[in-house]
Parts: C-alpha cells; sequence; structure tokens
C-alpha cells in the first residue's frame, strides 16, 4: 500500500520522514498496544525487548490474542507488529534490556519495575545523539509518564526505587483501560517531540476519580526548516495551552522552559 494512501488521515500533521527508528522496552501490556500504535503511526523500525511469556494473567491487559499465550513476548509481538506493518516497517525482536543492549536516540520504557527503567535512563542518556526518553507507568486505575530529552531532564526527580511503592494485590494491579491510557498518552508524547510541539515533561493521572497533575511545561524552539504545516500545527498547540490555563488554571502554576 502507498505512503500516501495509509496515511492520508494524518500526513500533514506527523512528519512521517522522522519516524526513523525507535526502542520499546518491555513488551506486556503498555509495550504490546505501543508496539500496535507505533506500527499504525508509521515508523519505519521499532526495536523490542522482553524476554518473557505471555501468560493467562496478561490477556486481560495486553494486545496479544489468547492464541499467543506461551509464546514469548518479543515474538508475539513479531506477529503483533505483522498485523498492523507494511513491507517497509521492520519488527526488531530483542531479549531483556541489560547493560551492552543496543541504546537508540528514541526510546520508550515500559517494564514491571524502577530499577530496570533506571538502567535504561543511565545508558540512554550516555549517548551523544539521544533524542528523547518516555517511562510509561501504571497501576489500575492510575498513570504517569515521564519524558526527558538532551536538552530536558528531570527523570531523577519523579524516580522512586520499586520498594518504596506499596505493593497492590495481584488481582487488582492493571486494568485495560489504564493500559490503554497510558499507552495513548504515550504516542502522542511522541507526536509532540517529534513535531516540535509544546508538552509537560511530566504528567500523572488518576482515572477514579479524574485528576491530573504537570510537570514542567517545554515549550520547543521553532525549527529553522519547519513548514507551513508543522508551523500551523505548533501554534495550535500553543493556542491550546492558553485556552486551557483560562477554562482550568493549571497552567498557570507551571513552569516553562525552553528544550
Amino acid at each position: 500500500m502507498a505512503m500516501e494512501t495509509r496515511f492520508l488521515r494524518n500526513k500533514d500533521l506527523i512528519p512521517l520522514p522522522k519516524l526513523t527508528e525507535i526502542g520499546v522496552v518491555g513488551l506486556g501490556g503498555i509495550g504490546s498496544f505501543m508496539i500496535q500504535s507505533l506500527t499504525m503511526m508509521g515508523w519505519q523500525s521499532i526495536w523490542g525487548y522482553d524476554s518473557d511469556r505471555v501468560e493467562d494473567h496478561n490477556l486481560s491487559t495486553t494486545a496479544y490474542p489468547l492464541y499467543q499465550t506461551g509464546k514469548f513476548k518479543k515474538d508475539a509481538a513479531v506477529d503483533l507488529h505483522k498485523e498492523y506493518a507494511e513491507d517497509w516497517q521492520q519488527f526488531r525482536p530483542e531479549r531483556n534490556f541489560q547493560y551492552g543492549s543496543v541504546v537508540l536516540p528514541m526510546m520508550i520504557v515500559c517494564t514491571d519495575d524502577m530499577e530496570s527503567r533506571k538502567l535504561v535512563y543511565e545508558d540512554w542518556k550516555l549517548q551523544d545523539n539521544r533524542k528523547f526518553l518516555i517511562d510509561l507507568r501504571m497501576g489500575a486505575t492510575t498513570v504517569e509518564m515521564s519524558t526527558v530529552t538532551k536538552d530536558m531532564d528531570n527523570y531523577m526527580k519523579e524516580w522512586i526505587p520499586t520498594d518504596s511503592v506499596p505493593e497492590a494485590p495481584c488481582s487488582m494491579k492493571h486494568t485495560v483501560f489504564a493500559t490503554q491510557h497510558i499507552v495513548s498518552l504515550g504516542v502522542s508524547q511522541v507526536y509532540n517531540i517529534i513535531a516540535n510541539l509544546a508538552y509537560y515533561d511530566y504528567i500523572w493521572t488518576s482515572l477514579n476519580p479524574n485528576m491530573v497533575e504537570y510537570g514542567t511545561l517545554v515549550v520547543p524552539k521553532p525549527e529553522g526548516d519547519a513548514n507551513a504545516s508543522t508551523q500551523h500545527n505548533r501554534e495550535e498547540s500553543l493556542d491550546g495551552l492558553e485556552s486551557n490555563a483560562i477554562r482550568s488554571n493549571v497552567v498557570s502554576n507551571r513552569t516553562t522552559q525552553n528544550g
């Protein structure tokens, strides 16, 4: 299928030439839906890191169908990717991320513990060509997203060790709506950064009841080669922030910095 036809609905929103290569660390609930969404978004190459298997209890919060039970998640992710990919889109399955693993300039991390997330962050931070790392976390009815770039990094401000997080009963850990909510936030954050739009470096959301807390508002500097479409999207993004501030009085309490 031609790219112009496949991405007709968002070709003037998402700069497809920038969707080159991205890594997803953790291919469970969040990671499986991320593979699905990033493929549909138009990423040319996705690396997926995970050595665990799909188990029965995963089926209520992942994108994997029933027949994938017992399969390694990285292999199940290969099959999931094929369901949505064009022949020019690739998925590379990798084992669990560890020291020495390939680190890409653009990374998303959604593993089961905070220490493995920090490991990805620390390795990513050593890369001179790093662009962004997005850390997606969820509970049963709350989600959390931390975003760092080469020029804007407050990651350790929001990081806490796993043993300081209250343990929930096994039957009350995750919900599919929390999974899909954080994936939606994550994919939209990828878009914000790729399209050089304003974004918050930290977002915490409760879904019961609905509440949102924001970190620092990052307003990127205009790109020198921005076309008219990109500039229009940027202006709309900033206009939206201003209208939200009037309605909710939330933005006025945040700090604005250039990245």
